[in-house]
């Protein structure tokens, strides 16, 4: 894909997560995830949208990314960074849709075209659902703790 489609293709993909962020969820800001204040939220605190994202996630990352996305073939995605994007939702929203092409060192395809705008909403809430589970639990440093140390974005 050319550089300019892409660009295309992360635009309409950043507009639309936009537009579901401010539309599609009507929860309570201060029980949902976001990264930065101009970050779309995610639902983390809707069980069922975490739960059908725990599926989707076995169903079509798991294989890659291991059980939880504690990494595996692919990198860790509940460990509070990013290797392709930084750690916004919106950014993971933009890679699990259009995936990461190997001139950016990645192989994974995108499946912004085989799931629901809905299927991958309830995959990244899952992924930051589990990521606070796993800082509550001790078993990964919390990215947020130190906000005083510039923004919190680790592409790699």
């Amino acid at each position: 894909m050319s550089g300019f489609k892409l660009n295309m293709l992360l635009a309409k993909v950043a507009a639309i997560a936009v537009f579901a962020a401010a539309f599609g969820m009507a929860l309570p800001a201060f029980a949902q995830h976001k990264a930065n204040a101009d970050d779309m939220e995610v639902p983390t605190n809707d069980i069922k949208i975490v739960e059908e994202g725990k599926y989707m996630f076995g169903r079509r990352c798991a294989f890659c990314h291991g059980s939880g996305g504690h990494g595996a073939k692919g990198p860790c995605l509940s460990c509070g960074s990013f290797h392709y994007a930084g750690n916004t939702n919106l950014s993971i929203y933009t890679i699990i849709a259009t995936g990461v092409p190997k001139n950016l060192g990645g192989t994974m395809g995108a499946f912004g075209t085989t799931m629901s705008q809905e299927e991958i909403l309830s995959v990244l809430t899952y992924l930051r659902w589990e990521e606070k589970r796993r800082i509550d639990a001790g078993e990964i440093p919390d990215p947020y703790k130190n906000k005083d140390e510039g923004p919190m974005v680790f592409p790699k």
